[in-house]
């Protein structure tokens, strides 16, 4: 029997509905670890809370613009991790080389690597529309290793630092604990940004006209709307949010010439949990990836002060002969397998991701 779009419809509504309790048992799981890894150990909760909310808008930043490009312009834009970590290095060319102001780098480096960006789209990916996606995605990547040893060789390999305004260098007291002031003006300056960013594409006729210029490109020019200098518009948009990400990433713990692969490969992560295409799908899936990282330890810490009573008994009766210390359920560096377990999950739940959506790019 032929399944119709109505049947297909109700078919994915049961799914979901049948989902719903799932989903409600494991979010009130969550909110009881939460609480407990707060009540144990309530400084060291906000503190990673925090530095999670920060890592989180980094990750938010740097998928905004390749989720944008994505989905806008149907390019897998893997290059976009090495314009994050181009924006990391001209902003210590400008600050710690040209001794310019903080400030002003932090206004400048974006726009040069948007001008980058126009490059890039302007001379290679202008080229691809229209083809595969894996035909951007091996164009780019090999864009991203040239990028890469370029800045190998301007800058060198070692690890370098710039200089932030003494009034970002000190410490905020938040009764708990106390945070660098420097991450609280990461957050400001990243949510600003985000907020911009959807607002032009869902709210502007900017975003509508280059939206619609991807269904139906004639259409659209008919119409009036001038689709090629939209399309470079919008890679010079998110090649400037990503090089905003890596002028505050590189401030608050320096630069190195690989950072922009690692943050490329979890920036993908993070697009694929929030749902390919969906912009409102990466600002929550980056800020998801950044707390279950940052908050995973705290949490194992709270669950093994918590369950070591209880434990502890059951293993002595056991003839073990094994002592279980406060922190027996916490794993070193197990914040790096966070990140993959949860894509997992949601994938098995949610193939499309949170809000991706159906048939995308297929």
């Amino acid at each position: 029997m032929t399944e119709t779009p109505q049947s297909g419809a109700v078919e994915r509504l049961r799914e979901e509905a049948a989902a719903s309790p799932r989903l409600a048992a494991t979010a009130a799981v969550l909110v009881v670890l939460l609480a407990i890894a707060f009540v144990t150990n309530p400084g060291l909760f906000v503190d990673q809370a925090i530095s999670g909310l920060v890592y989180g808008m980094i990750l938010v930043l740097i998928a905004l613009g390749l989720s944008l490009i994505l989905g806008l312009m149907n390019v897998v834009n893997f290059a976009h991790g090495a314009l994050f970590m181009l924006g990391a290095y001209l902003a210590y060319q400008l600050v710690a080389v040209m001794n310019l102001p903080f400030f002003a780098a932090l206004v400048v480096a974006p726009l040069l690597v948007g001008v980058v960006g126009a490059a890039i789209e302007l001379l290679a990916l202008r080229r691809l529309y229209g083809q595969e996606p894996i035909v951007g995605l091996l164009a780019t990547f090999g864009l991203t290793l040239m990028l890469q040893e370029w800045i190998r060789y301007q800058w060198g390999s070692t690890p370098l630092s710039f200089d932030i305004p003494a009034s970002l260098s000190t410490t905020t007291n938040l009764g708990v604990t106390s945070v660098s002031t420097f991450r609280l003006f990461t957050v400001a300056i990243s949510t600003v940004a985000i907020v911009f960013v959807y607002y032009l594409v869902t709210n502007t006729d900017f975003g509508l006209t280059v939206r619609a210029g991807v269904q139906d490109a004639e259409m659209t020019e008919i119409l009036g709307a001038n689709l090629p200098i939209r399309f470079t518009a919008t890679f010079v948009l998110g090649a400037s949010i990503a090089g905003l990400g890596g002028v505050l990433r590189g401030a608050e713990v320096g630069l190195q010439p690989d950072m922009g692969i690692s943050f490329i490969i979890m920036t993908f992560i993070v697009v694929v949990v929030g749902g390919v295409g969906s912009i409102f799908g990466s600002v929550v899936a980056g800020l998801l990836i950044g707390w279950a990282i940052l908050l995973t330890k705290p949490v194992l810490k709270g669950l093994s002060e918590v369950t070591q009573p209880v434990v502890q008994p059951m293993v002595d009766a056991a003839g073990l002969g094994m002592t279980l210390g406060p922190e027996w359920l916490v794993i070193p560096s197990v914040g790096g397998l966070v990140p993959f377990v949860v894509m997992i999950v949601v994938l098995l739940a949610r193939p499309r991701g949170l809000f991706g959506t159906e048939g995308f790019l297929e």
